[in-house]
């Protein structure tokens, strides 16, 4: 049994490098043949209210023959916290939008012995009412898994990738961990894969893996020194399933992807024109990863 993660495309209807790496891992995904495979985010190049891009991103993940579920971003829904990027922050108009392209933004699959969760980490300490209905629907899951072991996708990591990142920025916030961890406690999961970071990492949290996944569209410089040990290449999570319940992720990518840098992306670049953003305004450790003065 198979699992392929694919995350951070950051498609664009203007087209460029993004969407061709996207055509590009399609094509590999398509051979490697998975059960299932999950997108944890940020389908848009940048914009969440871009319905262009939205429209684009679903025309372009159509190509997957597998079964595809699709979890929101921050670019795609906005995010919670008091300074989300670009001034883009989560709301209920925006989760409307992102479920009328791509379905639902939290669900579960059965694959075999093993139970597959995705949810909503851009909802998480929003206060939105869906934040609510969220946590309602967490909260049944020990019981409507039934003891199998389980996979849990999100957008953002679960567990802050170094000490002192703005929690809501790069990691679910610790207030919503503590109430998340509550129900994990009592649901054997096997493993954590996010997006967001734009890099492969493996580490473990209280015995469980948790896996960071590279984008397929562009790198931020110096991820290392930023998240720690990690490798900033493109690419995409392969998850080896086995029968007595073991989960082994590996790193896939083909050679011949367009590897950038994010400021060197021209749609990204175009993206920030559009919506207004003014560089200098951006949260001190995002100009750093992304190298802009």
């Amino acid at each position: 049994m198979k699992i392929v993660q694919i995350t951070d495309t950051h498609n664009s209807a203007h087209g460029g490098i993004s969407n061709e790496n996207l055509v590009k891992m399609i094509e590999f995904v398509n051979e490697l043949e998975p059960d299932l495979v999950v997108h944890t985010g940020d389908v848009s190049i940048l914009d969440p209210d871009n319905e262009a891009d939205r429209a684009t991103a679903a025309r372009l993940l159509g190509e997957l023959k597998a079964p595809l579920r699709v979890l929101p971003g921050n670019h795609d829904i906005g995010e919670p916290g008091e300074a989300p990027i670009g001034g883009a922050g989560v709301t209920s108009a925006r989760v409307a939008a992102f479920r009328a392209v791509f379905g639902d933004d939290r669900w579960v699959e059965y694959i075999g012995g093993f139970s597959v969760v995705g949810f909503n980490s851009e909802l998480m300490s929003s206060g939105l009412p869906e934040e609510e209905e969220q946590w309602a629907w967490l909260e049944s899951l020990p019981a409507q898994l039934e003891g199998r072991p389980t996979i849990i996708f999100c957008h953002k990591p679960v567990h802050a990738p170094a000490p002192g990142l703005p929690a809501s920025t790069y990691s679910i916030a610790p207030q919503s961990l503590d109430r998340l961890r509550s129900i994990v406690d009592n649901i054997d999961v096997q493993a954590f894969g996010s997006g967001h970071l734009h890099r492969w990492a493996l580490e473990f949290h209280d015995g469980v893996q948790s896996i960071s996944a590279p984008s397929t569209a562009f790198v931020y410089p110096g991820v290392e020194g930023q998240f720690g040990p990690s490798l900033s290449q493109l690419g995409i999570v392969e998850y080896q399933l086995t029968e007595d319940g073991g989960v082994t992720p590996f790193f896939r990518a083909r050679p011949d992807l367009a590897e950038h840098y994010a400021v060197n992306v021209d749609t990204l670049r175009l993206a920030l024109e559009e919506m207004g953003i003014d560089m200098s305004t951006l949260d001190i450790t995002v100009r750093d990863v992304l190298r802009i003065a």
